[in-house]
């Protein structure tokens, strides 16, 4: 996990320029690994998920609502399932694993196990039940924020596919209306938000932080490429620039 997050950005790139994103296994490998590009959860954790099953181990996709900097759900759903996590069980033993949820998750595994706070480098984590669902919570200021809840059941490749064609093409979608990008280096998560580039240091939500604007569709280019490894030849992805401003 923590190899990945560091070698393989998150960003919704194809996303902003139009494209649809594929979620077939062999698309998945050839524009993560082939064409050393990053992608979002639905390509970042399908790969995950091929290399453990690739080295034995169990595991199960999960559908997720995200609660992240959401409003109260207390009367129903205010989401849809926009983020896939995956449960990984080794020797008997199941764990929570998620290298696609931009900028709080943990680099590591959290044990599988309820109302138990672990600690980690990004912060304390918590899995907790909300109702008929399971909670990843975060602490916060003492407080505990859920970042997003689950159905303990397998999500069918069919759910996968509508929800990430959801995800990259519906006009109100959070990937449609905004640009990311993610990458951790070193002790630092570098972030960019449509016109705004920040770093934090170390890997905590409360940790300090800095921004700047980026000036133009150059310097957002000389970023992706400096920083997050992304290469993107000239004229290959236009409208790139188009959320600079917002």
């Amino acid at each position: 996990m923590e190899a990945q997050s560091r070698s393989i950005p998150f960003e919704n790139i194809d996303v902003v320029c139009g494209k649809t994103i594929s979620i077939v296994r062999s698309d998945i490998a050839r524009k993560l690994i082939d064409e050393q590009r990053g992608g979002y959860c639905w390509e970042l954790n399908a790969l995950l998920q091929m290399a453990l099953e690739a080295l034995g181990f169990e595991v199960t996709p999960l559908m997720c609502r995200v609660r992240w900097n959401k409003p109260s759900d207390a009367d129903g759903p205010v989401s849809t399932y926009t983020h896939m996590a995956l449960r990984v069980v080794q020797r008997g033993e199941a764990w929570l694993a998620d290298v696609g949820f931009s900028g709080v998750n943990s680099m590591t595994p959290l044990g599988y196990v309820y109302e138990v706070e672990q600690k980690r480098p990004e912060g304390t984590f918590r899995i907790s039940r909300e109702g008929d669902y399971s909670a990843l919570q975060l602490s916060v200021k003492g407080a505990w924020s859920s970042l997003y809840k689950w159905r303990d059941e397998p999500a069918a490749l069919c759910d996968q596919e509508a929800a990430n064609w959801y995800s990259c093409t519906f006009p109100t979608a959070r990937f449609t209306t905004s640009f990311f990008v993610c990458r951790v280096v070193g002790h630092e998560r570098h972030h960019i938000l449509n016109g705004e580039y920040c770093v934090r240091e170390g890997h905590g939500a409360d940790r300090a932080t800095t921004k700047r604007r980026i000036r133009d569709e150059a310097d957002l280019r000389d970023l992706l490429a400096a920083v997050f490894g992304l290469c993107l030849a000239a004229g290959a992805h236009p409208g790139l620039g188009r959320y600079l401003t917002k």
